[in-house]
């Protein structure tokens, strides 16, 4: 046999990756085996893929495959059309049935039956007097330099994302001797920051936790641990720089010492291969472009071994475009779990990878996000969490499902509860 673990690594068909690996086993003249918790990413091309793999005589064939089943929503934009049709659609039901024999799903609940529960919420900030002005900054000159190119939006898209997240992404103020200034302003010029300060807070305060802190960029995690030395919290730091053995050092550090607070993490580098189940508490601070990157992440602590209950709290501005992202990945999410736990695969969204480009329609969606239909309402109507509802929130139970600032996600079927 030829096991591969984390085998959708091998979605990509022209990857280095599985061209040395088929080399290996057309060798050996073996079975072949792939291990994964999330077979169907994007498209029915990366599936083919992994078949293509697995079966190379059976599946030789992609543009054979792709006819066999016609996946082509790109006529119609609603999702619920879409679901509603794919129920009645004969194509699925055959996809299904050729599947079944190659296919074999077991949840972590089928095998680890005293696996603690995980409750998820999503928190919303709001952007910093600094942050509005910049975000609306960004927006103008988008309208009136955008030369409608593709590039151009996806940069601008990437420039209100690091808005959201801390304008010390653009700029670091530094003293006379031109040392990066870490004080109140570093806490105060961010939403989310601010926000994230009365969680760590309040968990300090509680004591026996530890967390896990995933972003995006490396340089938020520079901001991160700047600001986790300035409040003399302990903690460790994963990227994608570090060697392997400073990798492993961090995690025995990490899950040894009750000392060390926080882990901070790359959601791409720390989402795989990463064993964290002394941390009991997840906060995803900005979310990645393909939800199941960020559902890889918390698995880090949410996984077989763990004793305690997992909390996830994943923060978002409220009124930007990180309202506009989190919405279509609950669309995603939702069809995801309608064909994948049913047994039924499909087509179930393109362009999510974070390596693949949006399409110019999309980004002009995403940087046209309307703040007044924020589920929060507005910044006068509706403020930020308050205490008493933190101190909801960051209880075990899990019982409080939603209000002002933040929403509960279903243990079910991940979509996001309707914030009332």
């Amino acid at each position: 046999f030829v096991i591969i673990d984390e085998g959708h690594r091998l979605k990509n068909m022209n990857c280095r990756l599985i061209r040395e690996l088929k080399s290996i086993a057309q060798a050996k003249d073996c079975n072949r085996l792939l291990l994964t918790g999330t077979p169907l990413q994007n498209n029915l091309t990366e599936l083919w893929s992994l078949l293509n793999f697995l079966l190379p005589d059976i599946f030789d064939d992609l543009d054979s495959f792709q006819a066999w089943f016609d996946f082509d929503f790109s006529k119609d934009d609603n999702e619920e059309k879409v679901v509603q049709g794919e129920l009645q659609n004969s194509v699925v039901t055959k996809l299904h049935q050729i599947l079944r024999p190659f296919l074999l799903r077991r949840l972590k609940a089928d095998v680890e039956i005293g696996l603690p529960k995980k409750h998820e919420y999503i928190l919303f900030a709001w952007l910093s007097d600094w942050q509005q002005k910049m975000y609306q900054d960004l927006l103008k000159r988008q309208l009136t330099e955008s030369s409608g190119k593709q590039v151009r939006l996806q940069n601008v898209l990437m420039q209100l994302r690091k808005c959201c997240n801390h304008p010390y992404l653009f700029e670091w103020p530094v003293d006379a001797d031109g040392r990066e200034v870490v004080d109140d302003v570093l806490l105060m010029a961010s939403g989310k920051m601010q926000l994230l300060d009365r969680i760590l807070s309040k968990l300090k305060a509680e004591g026996d936790h530890q967390i896990l802190i995933f972003s995006q960029m490396t340089r938020m995690l520079d901001i991160l641990e700047d600001y986790l030395s300035w409040k003399g919290m302990g903690f460790r730091r994963l990227d994608g720089t570090i060697s392997n053995d400073e990798r492993r050092q961090a995690m025995d550090d990490f899950n040894t010492d009750k000392s060390i607070d926080v882990f901070l993490l790359s959601t791409r580098a720390g989402g795989l291969g990463v064993n964290l189940v002394s941390a009991d508490t997840c906060i995803i601070f900005d979310s990645d472009w393909n939800p199941h990157a960020d559902l890889q992440a918390q698995d880090r602590c949410h996984r077989i071994g763990q004793t305690k209950t997992v909390m996830v709290y994943r923060l978002a501005t409220a009124a930007t475009v990180e309202e506009k992202v989190l919405h279509a990945a609950k669309q995603k999410l939702k069809l995801e779990q309608l064909v994948v736990s049913k047994g039924k695969f499909k087509d179930i969204g393109q362009k999510t990878d974070k390596n693949e480009k949006l399409q110019e329609g999309e980004l002009l969606d995403l940087l046209a996000f309307d703040p007044s239909k924020s589920a929060l309402g507005n910044k006068e109507q509706n403020k930020v969490i308050t205490d008493a509802e933190l101190d909801e929130v960051l209880d075990r139970s899990g019982k409080r499902k939603t209000g002002k600032g933040f929403m509960a996600v279903d243990k079910i079927t991940s979509a996001f509860d309707q914030a009332r």
